[in-house]
């Protein structure tokens, strides 16, 4: 091994961080895609030059230095460009392959509010951008980077059944809205109450999360007390983590807090069978709670088909491994698998699968190599005859 000798044009090195982002977005986001952020803001619009090439960039090396999985690593940057701080290009497998990063200095503070109203024609592009190397193509960081529509958008979803994550998109705060919810008795003292739990003023994204859910949502002013209350007891602070929530139990059906808090029993449940067929104690890490909050409120699966996708991870690996557990609910929740009977199902038509497969493989028409040949047919008396022939020789 030798020695390399490294020089600096200075002692001094910095980045700068735009105060767009400290005034509007900081507040909002996720701590994890805020160290996302400040990570892809340092390598690019770092003050050593030699840092701007973007060919030593790629997904593995930003999750090695901020010890995380590359896959929370691509939903982070996915959530970013929902935000409206960057834009990305995403594979068939919803990786991300190119980033686009939005100059956050050349937005005036006073075009703030239409640099947010931008994010809502984000739309991701299915675009290679990686090098043979496997390193990502060009980021470009000017602020052009809208994209029309997807034509496919709605394409998916039953037109009897409302588009909450499009109207969430849609919403905004408006006069009316504002005048509406003010004059409404039934949510009387819910802002001072909102305030209390949020230890803080309800502004900015927290306070049209309480606008939408009271406007488009219809939740009653319990049910947003609870969805706040709930949020922060799991210290989930961030207003677009608490609107996912609101998102998915308005697509559950759920309209009042006792439902709601049935609802959260059953993720208290997916949580305790966890701890326990893992043999976890104490709290979860981020990465383990992600993946717990996706299968129990993102994908609503229920408690004991994840206690049987972890017992079968400790069955096949002998170890607690969150991965492995999450690729058998991904495959069921793909397939469609929602009960233990489903997966009964699932694993006889494996089985029989597998089981035909193997006496494709074991029969003797297509393994025999002299059974191509036609096989000669005697009659009685010929084989008469032969016995007689045999008898005489002896």
């Amino acid at each position: 091994m030798c020695t390399i000798g490294v020089e600096t044009r200075s002692k001094r090195s910095g980045t700068l961080i735009p105060d767009l982002f400290i005034d509007r977005y900081m507040t909002r986001l996720d701590g994890f895609y805020i160290r996302v952020y400040l990570y892809l803001v340092r390598h690019y619009f770092g003050s050593n030059p030699d840092r701007r090439d973007c060919t030593d960039f790629s997904i593995e090396t930003m999750a090695d230095f901020l010890g995380c999985m590359e896959t929370d690593a691509h939903r982070a940057l996915r959530g970013l460009a929902d935000e409206g701080l960057l834009s990305v290009t995403l594979d068939s497998k919803k990786r991300v392959t190119g980033i686009k990063l939005v100059d956050l200095f050349e937005a005036p503070a006073s075009d703030a509010r239409d640099l947010q109203a931008t994010q809502n024609l984000q739309t991701y592009r299915e675009a290679p951008a990686r090098t043979a190397g496997g390193r990502y193509a060009a980021v470009d960081s000017t602020p052009g980077f809208i994209a029309e529509p997807a034509a496919s958008y709605q394409a998916d979803e039953p037109d009897d059944t409302p588009d909450y994550k499009a109207m969430e998109k849609a919403f905004a705060v408006t006069n009316d809205c504002i005048k509406r919810f003010s004059e409404d008795p039934a949510y009387d003292g819910l802002t001072v109450g909102l305030e209390g739990i949020l230890s803080g003023p309800l502004a900015g994204e927290w306070f049209r999360l309480m606008l939408f859910a009271y406007e488009e949502l219809h939740f009653s002013k319990d049910l947003i007390y609870y969805l706040f209350e709930y949020c922060i007891e799991i210290g989930k602070r961030d207003a677009r983590y608490m609107t996912k929530v609101a998102i998915g139990w308005a697509e559950h059906g759920i309209s009042t807090e006792e439902e709601a808090k049935l609802h959260v029993m059953e993720f208290d449940d997916i949580s305790r069978i966890v701890r326990e067929q893992f043999g976890l104690r104490g709290n979860f890490g981020k990465i383990q709670l992600d993946y717990i909050l996706r299968w129990g409120r993102e994908w609503h699966l229920s408690a004991p088909l994840v206690c049987e996708a972890c017992r079968r991870t400790v069955q096949n690996t002998s170890k607690s491994d969150f991965r492995y557990a999450d690729k058998i609910l991904t495959d069921w929740y793909k397939k469609g698998v929602r009960s233990l009977e489903d997966v009964a199902t699932a694993d006889n038509a494996h089985a029989a699968k597998k089981s035909s497969s193997a006496g494709r493989k074991a029969d003797p028409a297509r393994t025999n190599r002299f059974s191509d040949h036609a096989q000669r047919e005697y009659s009685e008396n010929e084989y008469s005859s032969l016995e007689l022939a045999m008898r005489n020789r002896h």
